[in-house]
This record gives C-alpha cells, structure tokens and sequence, in this order.
C-alpha cells in the first residue's frame, strides 16, 4: 500500500511512497500543483500531490471500520477524494482547514476506506479518518509525523500499534527520530527503506516535497538513482 510522513523541524519536508497494485495512474503537473491521478476503477481521481501554496494531501488505504460509508456529497457532506482535489485546487485554504473539518462530514468514496494526510507549509497537519475522526497535529508538537495504512485514529485511542503497514510505519518513524538534518537525499533513502518491490503492492511512485525549495523531487518505480525536480517557483 503506501507510506507517508512529515518533517517539520527546522524545514518542513513532505514525503510519500505510492505503492500500487496495478491500478492506471498519470501526474499532471504545473505551476499551480503537482497532483498523482489514479483510476480505482471509477475513472481517474486525485490520489495525492501538493500545490503552490505547500499545501500537501493524500487518500492512502486502510482497513474500516464499518463506518464513514460513501454519501452524496453535499453542503455537509464530503467524501476523501472531493477533500483532496478542493485541497490541491485552493478551494479550501490553509487558514480554513480546521474549521472546514470542524463543520462536514468526511466520507468514503464508493467501495473504499481511506484516510488523508493533509500539511501545509508551515508543518501542521491533519489526519482525516472517515468514520473514526480527525487529527489536528500542529507543527511544535513533535519533529515528524508519519502515516501508513493503519488507523491512526484507533492508535490514538488505545495506545496500541497494529494494522496494515506497522513495519513500514515503525522503520520510517526509527529513521526520522535517528536523523537530526533531514534534506531531500535522506527523506528519499527512509522512502527506499519503506518501498514495496514484491507482492501485490509495489513502489510505482515516490516524492519529497522541500518547502524552502518550494519544489517536488519524483522518481517512478523505486528507481531512487532517477530523480526528477518540479519547481512551483
């Protein structure tokens, strides 16, 4: 599945590996934002990227609960992949995350059980779990922030680390707590550590976003040696 986390101590750094299992995917970048379709199915929706403000969000998959279920989108109503691309597009500000997510109902798309990293420039973050809650993590309250495909809802709840994705998740957190000057070399070699190269989930994509760059370094298919640089500036 996939790995994400945030590095928020003297730089913010956003990082994500999108493991696939076969589904169609293409990214469309330019000087607005840097956004990854994938088609699961229902045709091609925003999957995870960043826009020209640092705003940063993801739909990663984890196991449900039995609960956030697919609704029509309304005036109270949101489902995760509408929230991502309101996000990506601007039509929710950083300054108005919070109180957006204060005052809707984060669902499911149709079929699926997801959750959402957001962070903007500034390292605060939020954790969207349909079903479960939201997270509000602001910038000082801890160097990093990492999400893989267990609730992070349910861990906060009863202490206990378990679910999809614990190994991933616990080697991304061991290095980022062990690394003291994160840059864009060393946030890409805690994604190769977490990549999947077997099974039925692989590493078809991996990012790291430099707020001070302001800029996203992409490689496809675990090829860490073949990096390419988007610059919103």
């Amino acid at each position: 599945m996939c790995t994400s986390f945030i590095e928020r101590r003297d730089s913010v750094f956003v990082a994500m590996n999108f493991d696939n299992n076969g589904m169609p995917f293409n990214l469309k970048k330019d000087f607005n934002s840097f956004v990854v379709f994938v088609d699961g199915g229902r045709g091609k929706y925003p999957s995870f990227g960043v826009n020209s403000d640092g705003t940063f969000i993801n739909n990663l998959m984890v196991d449900t609960n039995g609960k956030g279920l697919y609704k029509r989108a309304s005036k109270k109503v949101t489902h995760t992949s509408k929230l991502t691309g309101d996000v990506l597009n601007g039509i929710i500000k950083p300054d108005e995350i919070s109180r957006y997510l204060e005052n809707i109902e984060v669902v499911n798309g149709p079929d699926f059980s997801v959750h959402n990293m957001i962070a903007d420039r500034l390292g605060n973050a939020w954790i969207v779990e349909p079903g479960r809650g939201v997270i509000c993590s602001p910038a000082k309250e801890t160097p990093n922030y990492v999400m893989s495909n267990f609730s992070l809802c349910d861990y906060k709840e009863s202490g206990e680390l378990k679910g999809d994705g614990l190994d991933r998740y616990q080697t991304a957190k061991k290095l980022l707590d062990k690394s003291d000057d994160l840059d864009v070399d060393s946030a890409f070699q805690i994604l190769e550590a977490v990549k999947q190269s077997s099974g039925e989930w692989t590493t078809s994509f991996s990012m790291v976003y430099s707020q001070k760059e302001n800029a996203v370094y992409y490689c496809l298919n675990g090829d860490f040696k073949n990096i390419s640089r988007h610059s919103f500036i």
